[in-house]
């Protein structure tokens, strides 16, 4: 009797715990909002809903116009079209992104992400504290990229991931960015949190690391770090050696 009368409490808080688990991941588990329509192109197919017509094509033209580019600097040959998900609102977005507890903490910059090799962003046309209709639209094809590493590397490092999309969508940091963030150390830049990394300017220096791997080693180089190659065997020097040295290269120049 005594286990029976034990048994009912715990079982109630297991279905209180499943059903909470259920509400915060359902949204994040249905990207499809209903009635969202679909443009469809040689790249990419993107899903919008009712209403958005004018910035999912704004959205659609520039993927299609940058994904042959992107693809081929990749080395990426795949038939696979890269699918997007637009939503209208930002919370959406971020509902669809990781469940109701993203409202909680997602940054008002947050307006693109990715799952795996699926895309989801803000439109261009959406409200967003600290962005307008170019900067969000801008963040198009930066996602888009993020999905073709994936389907590359699914373990490549989040410094490398933000670094190669920023700066294949050439979503240059501000001249006088440098002047008032710090260089991340080579701890911060082994970061996978987005919100710590965007607080370091992670975004941005990821993108000045990749620039100069590019300028200084060629983008061959680049290439097959994002395949998974190791730096050794491509640059023939560690990981921070190379850090250390784009660190004292960089502020030469600077």
């Amino acid at each position: 009797m005594k286990k029976n009368k034990m048994s009912k409490p715990i079982l109630i808080g297991l279905v209180s715990i499943i059903s909470v688990a259920v509400i915060q991941y359902l949204p994040a588990l249905i990207l499809k909002s209903p009635g969202m329509q679909e443009i469809a192109g040689q790249y990419v197919i993107v899903y919008y809903q009712k209403g958005d017509e004018k910035g999912a094509h704004e959205v659609f033209d520039l993927l299609e116009s940058t994904a042959k580019e992107i693809r081929k600097k990749l080395n990426y040959t795949e038939a696979a079209k890269t699918k997007m998900y637009i939503y209208k609102k930002q919370s959406t977005f971020q509902m669809k992104k990781a469940g109701l507890v993203t409202l909680l903490f997602a940054p008002e910059w947050y307006v693109g992400d990715n799952k795996g090799d699926i895309a989801l962003m803000v439109s261009p046309y959406a409200k967003v504290s600290g962005h307008n209709h170019d900067s969000i639209l801008s963040a198009a094809p930066h996602e888009m990229t993020h999905t073709i590493n994936y389907l590359i590397n699914p373990e490549l490092s989040y410094w490398i991931d933000n670094g190669v999309a920023g700066y294949l969508s050439d979503q240059k940091p501000q001249e006088n960015f440098i002047e008032k963030n710090n260089v991340p150390s080579f701890e911060d830049i082994c970061l996978e949190n987005e919100i710590k990394f965007g607080k370091i300017g992670g975004y941005e220096y990821s993108y000045l690391y990749i620039e100069y791997l590019d300028k200084t080693y060629g983008w061959d180089k680049v290439a097959s770090i994002v395949k998974g190659i190791s730096y050794q065997e491509v640059f023939n020097k560690s990981e921070k050696e190379i850090y250390d040295e784009w660190v004292r290269s960089y502020w030469y120049l600077s």
